[in-house]
């Protein structure tokens, strides 16, 4: 069994190849090769040599439920769905209640992940509000966070004729289905915010178009030819964000491109349909990315190769779960961020890589996620079927199989307000 634990002082150096895969129950389609040499520097951490047994486990399976459990597999608590099945994403607030998606009843889009609706579920199991967001032509898909202002977040799939596609120099010919970010407040359903991934393209195709430049040239936009050639026309795929509500900046896991996408939350929705406007004066353009600067023709290095939830989390670190990082096998990688950020055409923008875990047993090619627990571990959902918890050196210390396809975990120490509002 090979595992790896890197603390990476230096650049890794990859030769990357870009082709299709096959689809999975969650869509993910874009498929990069690397070579890699890599240089390790001994953790200066020292590592745990147990399991996190301060901790509770939140298991959210979209296939079984959302499970409250402990390191022995007992359910300390569940929720109760009336009989309609999770979308993807629950997260437990800190007063017991669970906001999760739900799967909409009769859906027009269904790629994998689709949702359609939302709801919180109170402690006691009744329902606290619904909200539906699915139509012919857009649907919730994926993800949810539930904001301290209580609006929740989510990314959209809408659809986009091949004729207007057209018009925005897309190459091929039939409908796509481009990502947009909806802000809502759940008890009037009123749209609060939103930002359009069309509103920021760049496109070498069509000269004739408004959007025609050099795609290495303007970093900051959205090359729509990139995947070009997914027919069933979901060419980005974001299935995961992050608020990170202290600087207004929305994260976005954006698994066709192999990239997290970095937007200004700051701007008013008008200025995020310009470029223009915000904390980056930058309206609604990328402020960030990285994991793939082949996305836009850039230098530096491809560490990311299909990926799931953007897992910030102290001082500008951040986990993600890399489904096909070797070929076939999935490694959680860590990430030091250093906002506030630029773009420069031409220059590596990519940040530090300064840990990463894998190992031949791990791999999920559509799900997972990446976790830091309480004692320094990290608790890894693998989508294939099982949850890990790993320390910093790379050993595994626990692997649990009791869930179909799980989603994601999450680890919640016993005295956190969560857990006692379930009366534990």
């Amino acid at each position: 069994m090979k595992k790896m634990n890197l603390n990476l002082g230096t650049t890794a150096l990859f030769v990357c190849l870009l082709f299709l895969t096959s689809c999975s129950n969650d869509s993910d389609d874009v498929s990069i090769t690397e070579e890699e040499t890599t240089d390790d520097t001994s953790n200066t951490n020292e590592a745990s040599s147990t399991v996190d047994s301060d901790s509770y486990i939140l298991a959210v399976a979209p296939d079984n439920g959302v499970y409250l459990i402990d390191h022995d597999g007992n359910t300390l608590f569940d929720w109760d769905f009336n009989g309609d099945q999770l979308g993807n994403d629950a997260m437990l607030q800190s007063d017991g209640s669970l906001v999760s998606t739900i799967k909409a009843d009769n859906p027009q889009i269904t790629f994998g992940g689709y949702g359609g609706g939302f709801r919180k579920i109170n402690a006691d199991q009744s329902i606290e509000w619904e909200v539906d967001y699915s139509t012919s032509t857009y649907i919730s898909h994926h993800d949810v966070n539930y904001l301290s202002n209580g609006n929740i977040i989510f990314p959209v799939w809408e659809e986009v004729s091949a004729a207007d596609a057209a018009e925005m120099g897309f190459s091929g010919n039939f409908n796509i289905y481009p990502e947009a970010i909806i802000e809502m407040n759940p008890l009037t359903q009123e749209i609060v915010w939103e930002w359009h991934a069309t509103d920021h393209i760049v496109q070498d195709y069509d000269e004739s178009k408004l959007n025609f430049g050099v795609v290495a040239d303007v970093p900051n936009l959205i090359d729509i030819n990139y995947n070009n050639d997914q027919t069933d026309g979901d060419i980005m795929h974001v299935n995961g964000i992050t608020l990170d509500e202290t600087n207004d900046l929305l994260y976005m896991t954006v698994n066709f491109y192999s990239e997290v996408w970095v937007i200004d939350h700051s701007t008013s929705t008008e200025e995020a349909a310009t470029n223009t406007g915000g904390n980056y004066n930058l309206g609604g353009d990328l402020v960030y990315r990285f994991g793939n600067p082949l996305t836009y023709d850039n230098v530096g290095e491809v560490t990311m190769n299909r990926v799931h939830y953007p897992n910030l989390f102290d001082e500008n670190k951040m986990l993600v779960f890399v489904n096909n990082k070797y070929d076939n096998q999935s490694a959680v990688a860590e990430y030091q961020l250093s906002p506030p950020y630029e773009l420069v055409a031409g220059q590596d923008n990519e940040p530090e890589l300064i840990w990463e875990f894998t190992d031949t047993d791990l791999y999920s090619n559509g799900l997972g996620s990446g976790v830091r627990m309480s004692n320094g571990n990290t608790l890894i959902c693998e989508g294939t079927g099982a949850i890990w918890e790993v320390n910093s050196d790379g050993d595994v210390l626990w692997r649990f199989t009791n869930y179909n396809r799980p989603w994601r975990a999450y680890a919640f120490t016993k005295d956190d307000d969560a857990i006692t509002a379930l009366g534990l």
